[in-house]
């Protein structure tokens, strides 16, 4: 009971975390709102926010800590790239992490194996609990780079006809942004603000390149700040690298089709072969049996 106790005041805690940092979002965009009128600044939380803000404020040290600076590091670049760094902070995973590791012994003391001790079941669980956070955040930015990588081919295309057609560099990106969904338009559109708020256009792209992990995004940067040092032609720098982007999908098509055989094999070995040999072998199989026992 107590442990069960646990797993549930773990769950409200990280519950009560999520909404306590994205009622700190919500306060902060509106005391920046209301200063820049002149009005006075919102109140801060109420009795919950205050009596848990603390301890998850503990919480979040604690696990700065304990983690080394460079799985620090990468945790906030996974949340750059999975696009959250204006709602998910490193602390906010941090706290997500604990809470996980306290849901994750409260599981090891509640449902251990009796052969287990709780001494060693409640802290391997603990351990193992606190990476699903980390999991579910990877995967989140592997999912967005993925739908980035697809749809770039598709945009360099529009982009090269648009400054052929005679548009500046900024104005196509305007055109193809207005027609282009989804992460890889989000990105564009954040590089085209920047330029608009003063940003030089070579950091614009260097600023880009650093919140993607797309491989052909950053060899399009690449080509366009050297097209823009040699006074190349840009359109038919997005042109060849429009080519070049279609060729590594299609080479990264051709890779997945060629692993498919060896990941289909455990499958078929494990779900299919068993089930084919009760059907195949099992009547010939009951009547030996019979057979013997009969004599």
């Amino acid at each position: 009971m107590i442990a069960l106790a646990v797993v549930f005041v773990a769950v409200g805690l990280g519950v009560a975390s999520a909404g306590i940092y994205a009622s700190r979002s919500i306060v902060a965009t509106a005391n920046a709102a209301a200063l820049e009128v002149g009005e006075p600044a919102v109140v801060h939380g109420g009795v919950v926010h205050r009596a848990l803000e603390p301890l998850l404020d503990q919480a979040a040290r604690l696990m700065r800590a304990l983690s080394p600076a460079a799985r620090l590091d990468l945790i906030g670049r996974r949340i750059v790239y999975a696009g959250l760094e204006s709602r998910v902070t490193v602390e906010n995973i941090l706290v997500r992490k604990a809470i996980a590791a306290v849901a994750g012994a409260g599981l090891g003391v509640l449902v251990h194996p009796h052969r287990i001790p709780v001494l060693l079941a409640a802290p391997v669980l603990a351990v193992l609990a606190s990476f699903v956070p980390d999991v579910l955040l990877d995967s989140k930015a592997r999912s967005r780079q993925t739908q980035i990588a697809r749809a770039l081919p598709d945009a360099l295309d529009l982009l090269a006809i648009t400054v052929e057609a005679g548009l500046g560099l900024e104005q196509a990106l305007s055109v193809v942004t207005e027609r282009l969904d989804g992460p890889l338009g989000d990105e564009l559109r954040r590089m085209l603000a920047e330029i608009e708020l003063g940003v030089d256009r070579r950091q614009a792209l260097e600023l880009l390149r650093s919140r993607t992990d797309v491989r052909e995004l950053s060899a399009f940067v690449i080509a366009l700040l050297q097209a823009d040092e040699l006074g190349m032609s840009v359109g038919d720098v997005l042109r060849v690298q429009a080519g070049q982007v279609r060729l590594l999908r299609r080479q990264r098509a051709r890779e997945q089709a060629a692993k498919t055989p060896v990941k289909i094999l455990f499958p078929v070995v494990l779900g299919i072969f068993p089930a084919m040999f009760v059907v195949t072998i099992g009547p010939g199989a009951v009547t030996i049996v019979r057979s013997l026992f009969s004599h």
